[in-house]
């Protein structure tokens, strides 16, 4: 039931196995593959109505189904006959080779059959015309037993062996009995937010306080972007329906996200997220994307000649390792954080990577001042990890808090380790200072930091910051930037969308783009981990003003790249200097 993966084979398939023998040839025949099967008929309105609200042990199948795991965390494990592959969790999850729906999926030119009620049980003549209609005699009927014995024996309903690459599954009996109980309604059932007519998406934004004037921006586009599709007949005649809690609040944007799941949503869509590990692992848990999260800091914005503050959840990530998405870990696969433009870490990676091509030992004598946060943590630990990957020694680094840093601190650290170039993380006055700083020790090691730096202060820190500051910027830039600029405020003048904050009116728009593609991509069965999957397939998406936007099963950083910039000070603009530099998920 997993994925076909680099342990488990290209050819290998889940619950039922693409072979004319036993449940394969029941799927066969349910997708039309055999001129005597009976055409799928839809399930009657009482067992439709039985399936939107699931029993609580088809509520403990669907996880194991969709996740590979028991409702109190135990894995699933199976495996390939022979002892080819063992499997375990999400790896075995039916999910992986069946859909999240149920729809069937074919890998490799390997198909992994249908498991949506109506087809299986249609095909296999448990309802309408009794057991064994359509079939060759002998082959029995798709009962309950019949799965359980495929699930753990690989076993077909009259005996005989499924395909080799069928995994065999050790599952206690309640379990087997749970996830038994959800294939009754799998591609059926409605998850959070979900109606016949609506699907509702969350988005936790500043409403009150000084804030507010940013929340109303993200989430007057948001609904724009939706009204829009809604005008066009909606998605699968569904129409898309924005919920919005404030973030301002006491709890603050986990307490808003909180009464967003509780309220019911499908997924959250530019909502804000400052990378609060326990948000994030509340998210995972209940398998509840968040595409393009607004980090409501300043950060570069994504249009326009000159910096303007956005949500780093676009133009510069939520604070968070992109390389723990990569491992697998806490923020792996498991993850369901899908951002846009990357995070401190990645930037850092490429200033690092522009380094060490200007100099085979310039990533060892680079010197890492950050500030003492989650997201100055994340620069210093990109910036190790860059320079681990090109086997240089791992960057001295030296911390501050933020608005309290000791210039001379700076200087003296740069001369101590011989510095070349200084990669610098934290608030724009801080930058200022230490490049006084260096500038008065005779130092000229350049200095790398985020075009965040200068988000709401650009004028007068620009003139004192030009000619020294590399800016790393993961944006647009030249004709592709113009054009983006122009599509969106075409956009904002048909909408009727009030002028605002142009980076958060970007990064709003970004994220509803990505959402409205992913559901279409996931199907009229719209659920979570349909919407997760088919984000995962996104490849090179244009959602508007930021660059082609990949996402992957281990990748949640749509974009992992920057240029960089020198400033202007005549005109407080920036200039190109850098080609795009890539990095390495």
């Amino acid at each position: 039931m997993a994925r076909p993966g680099a342990r488990s084979g290209r050819a290998r398939l889940g619950l039922l196995a693409a072979v004319p023998v036993g449940i394969c040839a029941v799927a066969a025949w349910a997708l039309g593959r055999d001129e005597r099967a009976p055409r799928a008929h839809a399930p009657a309105a009482g067992e439709v109505a039985s399936c939107e609200e699931l029993s609580p042990a088809a509520r403990r199948g669907k996880r194991i189904y969709q996740r590979g795991a028991t409702e109190d965390g135990r894995a699933i494990e199976g495996a390939i006959v022979g002892g080819a592959a063992a499997l375990s969790g999400r790896e075995a999850a039916c999910a992986g080779c069946h859909g999240p729906s149920g729809q069937g999926t074919t890998e490799g030119g390997v198909t992994a059959p249908p498991l949506a009620a109506e087809l299986r049980l249609g095909a296999s003549g448990e309802r309408g015309g009794g057991a064994g209609q359509g079939r060759g005699a002998g082959e029995g009927a798709m009962t309950a037993a019949a799965l359980v014995t495929a699930i753990r024996e690989g076993r077909g309903p009259a005996g005989q062996w499924l395909s080799p690459v069928m995994p065999r599954y050790h599952l206690a009996e309640a379990d087997l009995s749970d996830l038994v109980d959800y294939l009754g309604c799998v591609g059926r059932d409605l998850d959070p937010g979900v109606t016949a007519g609506s699907v509702a998406l969350g988005a936790a934004l500043p409403l009150t306080g000084p804030e507010a004037p940013v929340g109303a921006a993200a989430r007057d586009v948001l609904m724009a972007a939706f009204a829009e599709v809604n005008a066009r007949g909606g998605l699968y005649r569904r129409r898309l329906e924005l919920r919005v809690e404030d973030s301002a609040g006491p709890a603050g944007d986990a307490g808003a996200t909180a009464r967003l799941l509780d309220r019911g949503v499908l997924a959250l869509v530019g909502s804000a997220f400052d990378g609060d590990p326990a948000l994030r692992a509340r998210l995972s848990e209940e398998r509840a994307p968040l595409v393009g999260p607004l980090a409501l800091a300043g950060a570069p914005g994504l249009v326009g000649g000159a910096p303007v503050a956005v949500a780093p959840g676009l133009a510069g990530g939520a604070p968070g390792r992109a390389r723990d998405v990569a491992r697998g870990g806490a923020a792996g696969a498991d993850d369901v954080v899908f951002q846009v433009l990357p995070g401190p870490d990645v930037l850092a990676r490429v200033a690092v990577k522009h380094l060490a091509g200007a100099s085979a030992t310039a990533g060892a004598l680079a010197l890492v001042v950050h500030t003492r946060d989650r997201a100055g943590e994340a620069w210093a630990s990109g910036a190790r990890e860059e320079a681990a990957h090109r086997d240089l020694p791992a960057p001295p680094a030296l911390s501050f808090e933020p608005g309290r840093l000791s210039p001379r601190d700076v200087a003296g650290a740069a001369r101590a380790h011989g510095a070349r170039a200084v990669l610098f993380w934290g608030p724009g006055a801080d930058l200022a200072s230490a490049r006084a700083a260096l500038d008065d020790a005779g130092s000229a090691a350049p200095i790398y930091a985020s075009l965040g730096s200068l988000a709401g202060s650009a004028g007068a820190l620009s003139r004192e910051l030009a000619g020294r500051v590399l800016f790393v910027y993961p944006g647009s830039l030249g004709e592709r930037e113009r054009a983006s600029e122009e599509a969106l405020h075409a956009f904002l003048r048909r909408a009727g969308v009030a002028p605002g904050p142009l980076g958060i009116q970007a990064s709003a728009y970004v994220a509803a783009q990505i959402a409205i593609e992913a559901l279409k991509r996931a199907g009229a069965h719209a659920t979570r981990e349909g919407l997760i999957a088919a984000l995962e397939r996104l490849r090179d998406f244009d959602a508007g003003p930021a660059p082609p936007v990949t996402f992957a099963r281990n990748r949640r950083t749509g974009v992992l790249g920057a240029s960089l910039l020198w400033m202007d000070p005549t005109s407080d603009t920036t200039v190109r200097a850098s080609e795009w530099i890539e990095v390495v998920p």
